[in-house]
């Protein structure tokens, strides 16, 4: 099982290696405001990159707690940022956060080649129509988790093409980046009350749960995914010890 202590440790390792930011924030006084601040004094090119490569709800479920927390503390959304709070429209500090991070996201898009922004789309709708489950994948090796997720992709890429979901690509490929040793092992998802997480999962799901629990981040370069690896070695042995 995951400790709380690992949970806490792969937040923590994401939010420094996407969003390291000692920058102090200004106070924006509306939604659009706190997106520039955001672009321009806190996230480097390639966090805007990584924005513009995932899905709106990847982005928002990566940023919720750690960046999500320094945008409540630094723009004021726990204290008398009334202004702010008006333009996202409620008084809660966490739901404000997400119409900032959603409103983030759109920006991002929006300022990139509207044809790569489609290509990505494209690739975002086969990520949802693609289905596969992780049952026993717990304490595989990396290359052979990749294998079996690229295994499942392959099998349903003839139906999905021949029905015309999501018609914009016919193959999908996984790719590696960070150099992880691929001999080391894999926590999945494995006990009862995990079950959910077993079968029916869409492939963006999978790997949202794969990647927060084997420190490894999703960027997508249509015809490919990349699972960024951010150590070496997460497992060197199968867990749990």
């Amino acid at each position: 099982m995951i400790t709380e202590k690992m949970k806490a440790t792969v937040a923590a390792v994401f939010i420094i290696v996407l969003f390291a930011s000692s920058a102090v924030a200004d106070k924006p006084r509306t939604v659009d405001e706190a997106v520039q601040v955001l672009k321009t004094k806190w996230l480097q090119p390639k966090d805007r990159d990584w924005i513009l490569r995932n899905t709106k709800d990847e982005v928002r479920n990566r940023l919720y707690m750690g960046f999500g927390t320094g945008v409540r503390n630094e723009f004021g959304l726990r204290g008398d940022n009334q202004p702010l709070h008006d333009s996202c429209g409620t008084k809660d500090p966490e739901g404000c956060s997400v119409v900032i991070l959603d409103r983030l996201w759109e920006s991002v898009r929006e300022d990139a080649d509207p044809a790569l922004v489609h290509q990505l789309d494209c690739q975002f709708q086969l990520a949802y129509a693609i289905h596969v489950s992780l049952k026993g994948f717990h304490q595989l090796t990396t290359r052979a988790m990749i294998q079996r997720l690229q295994s499942q992709i392959d099998s349903q890429l003839p139906t999905l093409a021949a029905s015309g979901v999501p018609g914009c690509q016919n193959f999908l490929t996984l790719d590696v980046a960070g150099e992880p040793d691929m001999g080391c092992f894999v926590v999945a998802p494995y006990h009862n009350e995990e079950r959910k997480y077993w079968d029916d999962l869409t492939l963006d799901q999978a790997l949202a749960v794969l990647g927060i629990r084997n420190l490894f981040k999703t960027v997508h370069y249509p015809p490919k995914i990349t699972l960024d690896f951010l150590r070496k070695c997460q497992f060197p042995k199968p867990f749990p010890y």
